[in-house]
């Protein structure tokens, strides 16, 4: 008896797996979705378990589907790399999404770098703020602050110290040695002014009756908005970096603290075609923030 279930509902269940969408599954394979949904029930008869549950839209896998999820992903991985070396495909994309303000003010500045280390690499990049504006599974990477994503691998890219940052013009006016100074400005928040009663608590302040904060939804802007000079506002390293580095603003990182929602990840799967891909840009990726 031939063990191997059809290879065409193999394709089905892989990519709806992966997905965790018949519509999206259809869409790579370029059939209908009701013909995806004919092809994975074929292979649950095949093998007398249901691999999937469906609930509307939604789709989850259970713990059998997962299991054959892993195997069946990794079968279809190894024969892409090979069918890759033996066509002698020379150029293998990654997909990677980035917050808006890491891209702009620091990835994108360092990208080139890896871009020359491995030139059969193509590195598509998109930016988004939320986590909940884009499908996870479209990537094989995400830089963010982000909660890891079901399926994919978590590292910390460093431990993320935030502080205060300031044009020259302010820097001239306050005092370096004494935090309170900087409550005389407008203070510019990304978190509804949480980022800075948090900042006051550590550098053991009262805030004071009148505080004058103006909102931004996202650190970049803020950074960006301390420039002009008329307030102050809570950046780090991977933000505020080419701003510092041009002399437009200035760190005052010996009032730094950790926001415990401001630190960095980079998330990445590893059960793709372009893992080893992946896993160089990943390991790149880290050392340059190390750095």
């Amino acid at each position: 008896m031939n063990r191997i279930p059809p290879l065409k509902s193999i394709r089905a269940f892989e990519a709806t797996a992966r997905h965790l969408s018949f519509s999206r599954a259809a869409d790579e394979l370029c059939v209908t979705q009701s013909a995806v949904s004919h092809q994975v029930r074929a292979l649950e008869d095949f093998l007398g378990k249901k691999l999937l549950v469906r609930n509307g839209k939604r789709v989850s896998l259970t713990v059998e589907g997962d299991t054959f999820q892993s195997v069946v992903g990794d079968c279809f991985s190894r024969m892409a790399s090979v069918t890759d070396h033996l066509i002698g495909k020379q150029k293998v994309s990654l997909r990677i999404m980035t917050q808006t303000s890491v891209a702009s003010e620091w990835l994108v500045a360092r990208l080139h770098d890896f871009n020359t280390a491995y030139p059969d690499v193509i590195t598509r990049l998109d930016t988004f703020v939320m986590a909940n504006s884009f499908d996870a599974n479209d990537y094989d990477v995400l830089i963010g602050a982000w909660p890891a994503p079901e399926g994919f691998v978590t590292r910390k890219l460093r431990d993320g110290r935030w502080y205060p940052v300031c044009a020259p013009t302010v820097y001239d006016q306050i005092d370096p040695h004494d935090p309170a100074s900087l409550l005389d400005w407008p203070l510019y928040s990304t978190e509804e002014g949480a980022d800075w009663t948090l900042w006051m608590q550590h550098q053991g302040l009262r805030p004071p009756a009148t505080i004058d904060i103006r909102h931004y939804n996202l650190a970049l802007i803020s950074a960006r908005a301390a420039v002009d000079g008329f307030g102050v506002a809570l950046s780090n390293d991977l933000v505020a970096d080419r701003l510092v580095r041009v002399g437009d603003l200035i760190p005052l990182k010996q009032f730094s603290y950790s926001l415990p929602w401001g630190q960095y990840y980079v998330h990445y799967r590893s059960d793709r075609h372009n893992k080893s891909q992946t896993a160089a840009f990943t390991e790149w990726l880290e050392a340059v923030a190390r750095a």
